[in-house]
C-alpha cells in the first residue's frame, strides 16, 4: 500500500513539473528563417531579453523557442517587435503547445479518425 501511494504521488510531482515547464515556453513560427547566419541574427536580437531562462533556433523548421524564466512573461508584440528588428516577420506564436488553429486541426483529425473507424 505504501508503495502505491510514493508512485502517485511520484506520477503527480512528474505532471505537475511538466505542466509547469510547458507554462513558459513559447514557440515562435518565423518566416524567412533558412540558414545559420538567420539564427544568429535572431539570437542577437533576444540576447539581452532578461526574461528568457534560453533561446533556441530551429532554422530547418523556420522556429524559435523561447523559454521563459519563472514567472516571467513576454506579449506578442514584443517578440514580434525582436523578430521584426532582425528582419524577419513571425508567422504564429504558439505560447503552450496550444493555439486556437492546433485546436481546430486536433478536432479535424479526431473527426477524420472517427470516420476511418467507421
Amino acid at each position: 500500500m505504501k508503495a502505491f501511494k510514493y508512485m502517485t504521488l511520484s506520477i503527480f510531482f512528474i505532471l505537475a513539473a511538466n505542466a509547469f515547464a510547458q507554462s513558459n515556453k513559447i514557440v515562435v513560427r518565423v518566416d524567412g528563417l533558412s540558414c545559420p547566419f538567420c539564427s544568429y541574427a535572431l539570437e542577437k536580437k533576444f540576447s539581452g531579453v532578461g526574461s528568457l531562462e534560453k533561446f533556441d533556433v530551429d532554422y530547418k523548421n523556420a522556429t524559435i523557442t523561447l523559454n521563459l524564466k519563472k514567472g516571467e512573461k513576454l506579449t506578442d508584440e514584443f517578440i514580434i517587435e525582436k523578430v521584426d528588428e532582425a528582419g524577419f516577420t513571425v508567422n504564429k506564436i504558439i505560447r503552450n503547445e496550444k493555439t486556437s488553429e492546433n485546436k481546430k486541426s486536433n478536432e479535424k483529425k479526431k473527426d477524420g479518425s472517427k470516420n476511418d473507424s467507421q
